[in-house]
């Protein structure tokens, strides 16, 4: 990758001297701040902008690193070539008219790459900006040069971006409007051969990187992207594109239903420690956040300084709702506040700074009230308000910034003000390393985020290895036997009694006589449960009878049950269990992450709540652990109202299992174990489906 982001020389293949072409455009931005060697390609022109241009790349005197091809895509494939025979081993193809446009283009495309494959060529692209790397300057894109003249901030923040105008556009956003320091900008468009893992593999490495801001619609190795996050030191924000899609298999069990595109991605995700944005503003600032912020305390006890007593008291609203505290300020805080402000105005928190300003002016005002608060032991955060563009020039936020990091406090702004002084504030801030935010809202948010990111720490693969031993004899021969790809509950339940997770006591029965007979060994209650061969919902088709305390009932239910079957599907008996509360678990793969397990609150709460988590199977006895901890009910399972905890070992074990079993058989598509009955902290399988894929 370091040929991509350093190269000695480069040359744009498809370079123009017409103004605004994007052939032109590129060579411009190269101009900028590139100091190595630029060669223009193009066959109609001795000279570009003043460089020697050159009729094909066979031509180029000197050895290249890289080449920026914004060719017509009918061309790229022969420029490939070109660059093979050359010895250009790095690519960028921000040509367009690729997958992007359907099934000539994707076959264009798999041309492209095939072509590159046999030249030992990595691609970036096509279809994309290329890349930006504001601190050296180098700018590897066509995008238009107004965007960097105003000047772009220097910052420590990388993104990785799959759109590649929302890149160009979403910079100018950045820093006109926010202010958002800027280390890389990655835009990797169709990710033919180079994608969101390599570059993230890059950035983790990268020292001029301190966080790292995705936006993408795909992530195309899920099982990679995990691992690298996982083991990240660096902050990961990621903004997912496409996520309002549900499975295509939601009828066919809970468990797929429950997965969805966004959900499963985004507990994935954050198991492995990703922040996940819902815009890209807040993708952005969040990880500036992170980024400056480092280290908080959980419960951020915060110190609002400001200068409106509204924007105080909302200020309190926000932080309450966000589950953080509202410092309660020391006495000698407020004996050192009471110095700063009138005599009629008692100090607390928020410390509204208005009234001190006639008195003492605006300047002085916030620096008394910031020395006095900064060293209070019952502040973790200072909160401080500004409005810019009425007073004086306030230049003392790296004096603050100094004092809050001596005192080991965190320092966050909300900024508003007339125009230029806000963006000149704003600027300044960024290079004091003090995360200032436009709205509330976002400045509260931010520190929340904050507040709950915990860097990687050295702990057990997030994806287990794959079992060497494999399945024991009975579920291998189970598997091997069973017909069908939707198993019924019967069926599936010996495939989870064979990988030792506890199940219902159950038969079969064909005769009121059999019902009646394993009523008495089971014992009363009991339940009838009509088996019809790929039906899953049997609730839903009234083939479900509970709460049958004794041989007359049980007799008119057989005989209903036996109707409704009408002659097909068969009959199965249970001992119905006492349950405190029912759980969720099973198996569902996707086709990005792989197999995957999933757990949660199960019964009535799997469709009314979908309080469900997953994680990446094979997996750990600790991720095990620690995914049960992170459903949203987790009180529940801990003793809720005096009932017993959920036992934690023996949770933990089904969902190795099934983690197991998924990772060893990909023939297994699905696995729905709903409910899984909690008495007295002990879970028991009672209705289960196995569904299986066509090879």
């Amino acid at each position: 990758m370091d040929k991509f982001f350093s190269p000695s020389a480069v040359a744009v293949i498809g370079a123009s001297p017409r103004e605004g072409s994007l052939g032109g455009q590129i060579i411009t931005n190269l101009r900028y701040g590139y100091p190595g060697k630029i060669y223009p390609v193009n066959p109609n022109h001795k000279e570009i902008q003043t460089l020697p241009a050159y009729a094909s790349v066979a031509e180029i005197p000197g050895p290249v690193d890289l080449a920026i091809v914004i060719v017509p895509a009918p061309a790229v494939c022969d420029a490939l070539e070109a660059c093979g025979a050359k010895g250009i081993r790095r690519v960028i193809i921000e040509s367009a008219g690729f997958a992007e446009t359907g099934p000539e283009g994707r076959a264009l495309q798999e041309r492209c790459l095939a072509v590159a494959r046999k030249q030992g060529i990595r691609i970036w692209g096509p279809n994309c900006m290329g890349l930006v790397d504001v601190p050296r300057k180098f700018f590897f894109t066509f995008m238009h040069p107004n965007i960097y003249k105003d000047g772009l901030i220097s910052g420590r923040i990388s993104m990785v971006v799959q759109s590649g105008m929302l890149s160009a556009g979403f910079l100018a956003d950045l820093m006109s409007e926010r202010a958002v320091g800027i280390a890389k900008a990655c835009s990797i468009g169709n990710k033919i051969d180079i994608d969101e893992c390599d570059v993230l593999e890059y950035l983790i490495q990268d020292e001029e990187t301190d966080a790292i801001a995705l936006y993408l619609e795909s992530i195309v190795r899920g099982r990679r992207f995990l691992m690298l996050a996982s083991r990240c030191a660096k902050p990961i924000v990621l903004l997912k594109g496409g996520k309002s899609s549900a499975g295509a298999k939601a009828a066919l069990s809970h468990t797929s239903s429950l997965a969805g595109n966004a959900r499963l991605q985004d507990s994935l995700l954050q198991l492995a420690g990703v922040t996940i944005a819902r815009d890209f503003q807040q993708m952005m600032e969040v990880a500036r956040a992170l980024a400056m912020i480092g280290k908080t305390p959980p419960r951020c006890r915060t110190a609002i300084l400001t200068f409106s007593g509204g924007a105080g008291i909302l200020s309190c609203d926000l932080l309450e709702a966000q589950g953080l505290q509202v410092a309660d300020l020391s006495p000698s805080t407020k004996e050192e506040l009471a110095k700063v402000f009138p005599e009629w105005l008692p100090a607390s928190n928020p410390v509204d700074m208005f009234p001190a300003f006639a008195l003492n002016g605006a300047v002085a005002t916030y620096d008394g009230a910031f020395r006095a608060v900064v060293k209070d032991p019952k502040v973790d955060v200072l909160f401080l308000h500004f409005f810019v563009g009425l007073y004086p020039n306030y230049d003392r936020l790296k004096l603050f910034k100094e004092l809050a990091d001596r005192e080991g406090k965190v320092l966050i702004l909300w900024v508003i003000g007339r125009r230029d002084a806000l963006r000149d504030f704003k600027r300044e801030a960024q290079e004091a390393s003090i995360p200032a935010h436009g709205e509330l809202f976002r400045a509260v948010e931010c520190l929340a985020y904050a507040s709950r990111y915990a860097p990687s720490r050295k702990s057990p693969a997030l994806i287990g290895k794959r079992p060497a031993g494999g399945l024991s004899d009975r579920a291998a021969t189970l598997l091997a036997r069973e017909p069908g790809r939707v198993w019924d509950e019967c069926a599936s339940k010996k495939l989870l009694k064979a990988l030792g997770i506890a199940v219902v006591k159950e038969k079969i029965v064909g005769s009121q006589a059999e019902a009646l007979a394993a009523a008495k060994r089971l014992g009363f209650p009991v339940v009838l449960k009509g088996l019809v061969e790929g039906g899953v919902h049997k609730t839903e088709a009234g083939l479900v009878m509970l709460n049958l305390a004794s041989p007359a009932l049980l007799k008119q239910s057989f005989a209903v049950l036996k109707k409704r079957l009408r002659g097909a599907g068969r009959i199965l008996i249970q001992r119905q269990i006492p349950s405190d509360y029912e759980l969720i678990a099973g198996v569902v793969r996707d086709a990005q992450f792989g197999p995957c397990v999933m757990f949660g609150l199960g019964g009535i709460f799997a469709e009314l709540q979908k309080d469900v988590v997953f994680a990446p199977a094979p997996l750990s006895t600790a991720t095990a652990k620690a995914l049960i901890g992170r459903i949203s009910g987790h009180k529940l399972l801990s003793g809720f109202r005096g009932q017993a905890p959920l036992d934690l070992r023996s949770m933990a074990d089904i969902l190795t299992a099934l983690g197991r079993l998924a990772a060893s058989r990909p023939d297994i598509d699905a696995i729905d174990i709903n409910p899984l009955a909690v008495y007295r902290g002990k879970p028991v399988a009672v209705d289960a489906t196995v569904i299986l894929r066509e090879l």
